[in-house]
């Protein structure tokens, strides 16, 4: 298959595309970041140079056809800043535009699109969100307020032919995970409040076989959730990362202070309480993680993180 992946250089991305081109597939990657190009020819990929939010910067380099789009590519938030309210606005304009500009693409080829998400669910004591969960949109969320209608109305006239696979936190060798691990190696990390709220997790590694398993059975118009089998709230999973790593067990950190450091955007996306259902992803996708709790796949991930930089980085 002819594969445009928008975004392919980030933590997802670097497990994917390699994944691709073992199959043989034939991968275009886009980029912003011409320092990137080498390493993904390197991988066997086809190089494309551009923008997403300007698709008349490549749209000539790309294929005549095409079988399928992958997007990736998301706004970039700087963790540990607090996002002021003109960036939010920005934020939102940006996903926008991703999400508009690559489906415009899967027009435009007449191909399927595979989009990526969130588990944006509130869940309350022993609830459990399936892909039928009403979204919350708080905090920093707020930003996909726009593409969730944009999705909706694409499922509803199966025109352009999506799928959206709606991610966990998504943790391994790279992407904000490589901030969290740096905050962890100099004793920085904290627990915010009781750290009870539950927060779902996908290793990278699982997450692009998602994506593969999408490919290969192209489930047009479904949204599926993508986590692991482990539900562990933000203390334990932090406490059983420092245990790894040979550090003291975190402090926990008042709410209020977080919200003052970097405003309640911030907050109400690391104070969510989220437990989410797999169940779907692996009836119709045959999917099967890899790393089914944050016990398997964090030790491997932190060794790896202490050995080796990201592809891409």
């Amino acid at each position: 298959m002819k594969i445009l992946v928008i975004g392919g250089t980030g933590l997802v991305g670097s497990n994917l595309l390699p994944r691709l081109v073992e199959r043989n597939d034939e991968v275009f990657t886009l980029t912003r970041n011409e320092s990137r190009l080498e390493k993904i020819r390197e991988l066997g990929c086809n190089d494309v140079i551009g923008d997403i939010r300007n698709p008349k910067t490549f749209i000539n380099d790309l294929p005549g056809n095409l079988d399928l789009i992958v997007l990736l590519a998301m706004p970039s938030v700087k963790p540990g800043r607090r996002v002021t309210s003109k960036r939010k606005i920005e934020l939102r304009e940006e996903t926008n535009d991703f999400f508009r500009n690559s489906m415009d693409l899967a027009i435009k080829y007449d191909i399927p699109i595979i989009l990526p998400g969130g588990t944006s669910y509130k869940t309350e004591k022993n609830e459990i969100a399936d892909e039928n969960w009403p979204i919350t949109r708080i905090g920093l969320t707020e930003i996909g307020i726009d593409t969730d209608e944009i999705v909706n109305n694409a499922i509803r006239s199966s025109y352009p032919r999506v799928i959206q696979l709606i991610y966990g936190k998504i943790y391994g060798n790279g992407g904000l995970f490589r901030f969290m691990f740096n905050m962890m190696e100099k004793g920085q990390t904290r627990i915010i409040g009781k750290g009870d709220n539950f927060i779902p997790n996908i290793h990278a590694v699982d997450a692009s076989t998602a994506i593969i398993k999408s490919i290969d059975n192209l489930p047009i118009g479904e949204k599926i959730i993508i986590a692991d089998d482990t539900p562990v709230t933000q203390k334990d999973f932090i406490i059983h990362m420092a245990r790894i790593m040979n550090k003291q067990q975190p402090k926990t950190i008042p709410g209020f202070i977080i919200k003052l450091a970097l405003g309640n955007d911030f907050y109400e996306i690391l104070r969510m309480n989220c437990i989410v259902s797999n169940a779907k992803a692996k009836k119709l996708l045959g999917w099967i993680p890899q790393y089914p709790s944050y016990l398997d796949g964090l030790p491997i991930t932190v060794k790896d993180m202490r050995e080796r930089e990201n592809y891409f980085a």
